[in-house]
């Protein structure tokens, strides 16, 4: 009988400990999470947690490192104990991970990043484009970060592709390496967001050969999810975070964060959104 007693006492004893504190899964994927220059801890998504600990005084928050290919098997562990702060929601993953009603990010949609040379060739300028004609009519060979999602939509045209015609990158900091094959004319374009392809011409595009166009057919405003295990503890998580993003939205230092990395010239574009 002690034994049970005991033996219940620690399993409470062991939730209580877990509910108050939060481990967030960290990736090394810049510009979210700037890990190693002269920027470390300039991350967008870094930003953002910094925000939401003073709402949540109750929480103590640690930090865990993980590939980002990695990320979404370690939040789908029922037996695990980590959030993290910008996901998509799809209906898949909802099967496996508690999210925020909150939208926790906010930011441009899915962009193309190519050589200027293969934008030239093809008459592409400021307008969208169409993704799938490019790879299909144009042969052109797409990279992309291995476990990523990018919507429901789009998941769905990327998996419809030629598999030889998508090259699909692992391992930490995916798409700083596919920014790299793409200048070595490994891949012909590669799927990212405005900021994030901002951020890799910015350290390796030293001579001014990338540029980026948006994908047609899409909506041009994107939004991120907070993401915990799906078990009591981590529901009991993540109502929490909604609670603080909600006050966290009303911070002018929230919407410079959205903005931290985007190119000036797109900056007006997101800012629009929150004068709606």
């Amino acid at each position: 009988m002690i034994k049970v007693i005991l033996f219940f006492l620690a399993t409470f004893h062991s939730s209580a400990l877990f509910a108050k504190q939060i481990t967030w899964i960290v990736l090394d994927f810049a510009p979210y999470y700037i890990l190693s220059d002269e920027l470390e801890g300039q991350g967008r998504d870094e930003l953002l947690i910094r925000l939401i600990q003073p709402y949540m005084p109750d929480y103590a928050f640690n930090y865990k490192l993980f590939p980002a290919s990695r990320a979404i098997y370690e939040l789908s562990n029922v037996n695990n104990q980590y959030c993290m702060i910008s996901l998509y929601k799809t209906t898949e993953r909802q099967k496996h991970i508690a999210f925020s009603d909150e939208y926790s990010t906010i930011g441009l949609s899915t962009s193309i990043a190519l050589r200027k040379d293969i934008a030239q060739s093809l008459g592409l300028n400021n307008s969208a484009v169409d993704l799938e004609k490019l790879v299909t009519t144009h042969g052109l060979n797409v990279g992309i970060a291995a476990n990523r999602s990018f919507g429901e939509q789009l998941d769905s045209l990327l998996a419809s592709l030629p598999n030889d015609q998508v090259t699909v990158r692992p391992g930490r900091d995916a798409l700083a390496s596919l920014t790299v094959m793409l200048l070595k004319k490994r891949v012909d374009i590669i799927l990212g967001y405005p900021s994030e392809h901002h951020y890799h011409k910015l350290n390796v595009d030293k001579h001014d050969e990338l540029t980026q166009v948006r994908i047609n057919a899409y909506s041009q405003i994107t939004s991120g999810f907070a993401g915990c295990n799906n078990n009591t503890v981590g529901k009991t998580q993540i109502a929490a975070i909604s609670e603080a993003l909600k006050k966290v939205h009303q911070d002018e230092q929230f919407r410079l964060a959205m903005s931290r990395w985007l190119p000036e010239q797109l900056r007006p574009q997101l800012a629009s959104i929150f004068l709606k």
